[in-house]
């Protein structure tokens, strides 16, 4: 009987080995709360406003994991920002799909903004994403619509939101792809460093 019971431990351990990678991330990825973010022109993974913006959210609520849209970040801004929302579209559903009970937060800096732009989700997947997070949104200026959801967005959210608003837009005065007339390509790299991301991983925090 002994024998029986290594055996089958052994034969549990060694086909957790063999799973796939994929499965065995998918099986550890479903928390409560994930966040989802895109990155901007040229960047590789979380990029610069993607990976503090992990740490403070894990920071602010606990158990949160992430994941990185991996798409085109070359500076092209039609084939591969449609190409960037069909994966996240795809992911998000597939995610879903794996972890019923999650909900999500999705962000974009930059290039990625207009990535959350253009990403489009059934009404259910769409009650399932708690906030929104945009960073230096070269859309801002265009009126160009939230697909993912439509509550007021919050244009200013260092001053405040309600909480009718689930969507935080930062851009900094000057940032050269947001603002009106703004030539600053050094605000628009500020985010980072300049209490966005505290902000952000708050607006967050009180809707999730």
């Amino acid at each position: 009987m002994f024998k029986k019971q290594i055996i089958g431990i052994l034969f549990l351990a060694l086909s957790a080995l063999g799973a796939p990678a994929s499965d065995l991330t998918a099986r550890q990825s479903c928390s409560s709360l994930q966040l989802v973010h895109i990155s901007g022109t040229t960047e590789v993974g979380l990029g610069t406003v993607g990976t503090p913006l992990a740490a403070a959210l894990a920071s602010a609520v606990p158990g949160t994991t992430t994941h990185s849209v991996t798409y085109d970040t070359s500076a092209e801004y039609v084939v591969t920002v449609a190409a960037g929302a069909a994966i996240t579209a795809s992911y998000i559903t597939a995610q879903s799909a794996r972890c019923p009970n999650q909900r999500f937060v999705l962000s974009g800096y930059s290039k990625g903004a207009l990535v959350v732009h253009s990403t489009t989700l059934s009404s259910s997947l769409k009650a399932k994403v708690v906030a929104i997070l945009v960073f230096g949104d070269p859309a801002r200026n265009i009126n160009q619509p939230w697909p993912i959801n439509s509550p007021s967005v919050d244009l200013a959210p260092r001053d405040g939101s309600s909480s009718s608003q689930n969507i935080a837009s930062f851009c900094n005065t000057g940032d050269v792809f947001c603002w009106p007339g703004g030539i600053s390509l050094a605000a628009h790299l500020a985010y980072p460093t300049d209490g966005s991301i505290g902000v952000a991983a708050n607006f967050v925090k009180a809707r999730a």
